[in-house]
């Protein structure tokens, strides 16, 4: 049951208020924000409704004492849960959308789609010493995509063609099915994936609503009760959520929606199989090569799990954000307290034989908790695997990363 407006919110617009001006003569959905929409906040230009005087964009909110942080991964919010903290959106009416425009980017057509929720800034408590502002952020959108979330979603847009091309994700080893690949991935998700690859305008609409029978299909099927399994249920709908939350369509977009709770769960779950290395000093990694060689199906499975986990609250809390949705906080580790090793040497072998080299040659990184820092003091660009290169974007924004790749003779 929705809350009753308050006094303040009743006088903001009056009731069936008009598109503005600019999105009028752009011909554009308007989302009727107050005092700007989406669309002309954005672009930086006046928003003005019929029968209402424009308003300055700084007079949108009260300052507040406390702001949202910009890095999304801040240590100094360690102790805030943030998975306890999202709130999901109620579904949303679909709408018809003007997508004749080809370079439509994610934002235009986010900014076409009916808000959320209106913002209502909040002060959480979760201990004496940490306070963190549920708000939207200061900064726009738009500047956030593009300043440190745009290479992972360029990432992650790619990730159904690697994984019907190459059989891998940057989080999904690709020796990881070499035994045999659970229902939930062969039959369903990894034929979607190939379908997808083969969309174009005229069959979109057809494959995206197929897509819906097979999810159906994976919702109504029996719990995953191994940990391939689990693991292959999870990554599934890490893949189903890819393809209908990004690819511009808002029917797509809108029937994915409910899918959120549904991948949060299934991550939870998957954790009852994972192992999570606690932070070690740095010290001689060398290992006698047979035991090495043994442990490597494990560590596929391992590795592939930490990583499947955590790249699930990745994609949530971006979705969340670039969706504009309220009650947002982070703790600088997604709400999880996780470890998982950087070393691009590792994660491309192959074979128990190249994966005993590589881990007795090569240094790698146990990264916890989202801290790079000692990494990075020692690491070479050549021990960043594409996984590695996402996070790192996102933690340190995209130029700080394009700068650290190029200080050492490399690119992003």
């Amino acid at each position: 049951m929705q809350s009753l407006n308050s006094s303040t919110e009743r006088t903001n617009a009056p009731p069936r208020r008009k598109s503005c001006e600019a999105c009028k003569v752009a011909k554009r959905r308007c989302d009727l924000a107050w005092p700007a929409c989406f669309r002309c906040a954005r672009r930086n230009l006046t928003c003005v409704y019929p029968g209402r005087q424009p308003q300055s964009l700084d007079q949108e909110a009260p300052s507040l004492p406390i702001s949202l942080p910009e890095n999304l991964f801040s240590s100094h919010y360690a102790e805030v849960q943030c998975v306890a903290d999202y709130v999901f959106p109620p579904n949303l009416d679909s709408g018809v959308v003007d997508l004749s425009n080809s370079e439509t980017d994610i934002l235009d057509l986010l900014a076409q789609c009916p808000p959320i929720q209106p913002p209502t800034p909040q002060l959480a408590y979760q201990d004496a010493g940490t306070a963190v502002i549920r708000t939207r952020s200061a900064m726009p959108i738009s500047t956030i995509v593009t300043t440190r979330l745009q290479f992972g979603i360029d990432v992650l847009n790619q990730a159904p063609k690697m994984m019907v091309l190459e059989n891998q994700t940057p989080w999904c080893h690709r020796q990881l099915y070499n035994d045999g690949m659970p229902r939930s991935m062969q039959a369903d998700a990894l034929a979607c994936c190939a379908l997808y690859m083969a969309r174009n305008e005229i069959n979109t609409p057809v494959i995206l609503s197929s897509f819906k029978t097979r999810i159906d299909d994976l919702l109504a099927s029996p719990p995953p009760s191994t940990p391939i399994e689990a693991l292959a249920y999870t990554q599934s709908l890490i893949l189903y959520q890819i393809m209908r939350l990004f690819d511009g369509d808002i029917h797509a977009r809108v029937s994915a929606e409910p899918l959120i709770p549904v991948l949060e769960t299934a991550a939870l779950n998957l954790l009852n199989y994972v192992h999570f290395p606690a932070a070690e000093a740095d010290t001689d990694y060398s290992a006698p090569m047979d035991a090495v060689m043994q442990s490597w199906s494990e560590w596929v499975y391992q590795e592939s799990a930490r990583r499947t986990a955590l790249f699930s609250f990745y994609l949530i809390q971006i979705y969340r954000l670039i969706t504009g949705e309220n009650n947002l906080s982070c703790d600088g580790r997604l709400g999880l307290i996780h470890s998982w090793y950087l070393s691009a040497h590792l994660w491309s072998a192959q074979t128990a034989f190249d994966f005993a080299v590589a881990w007795n040659e090569h240094h790698h990184y146990l990264i916890y908790n989202a801290d790079f820092m000692g990494a990075l003091e020692s690491a070479r660009p050549a021990d960043v695997d594409l996984f590695g290169r996402m996070l790192l974007s996102t933690i340190l924004g995209i130029d700080q990363a394009k700068a650290w790749f190029y200080s050492r003779g490399a690119i992003l």
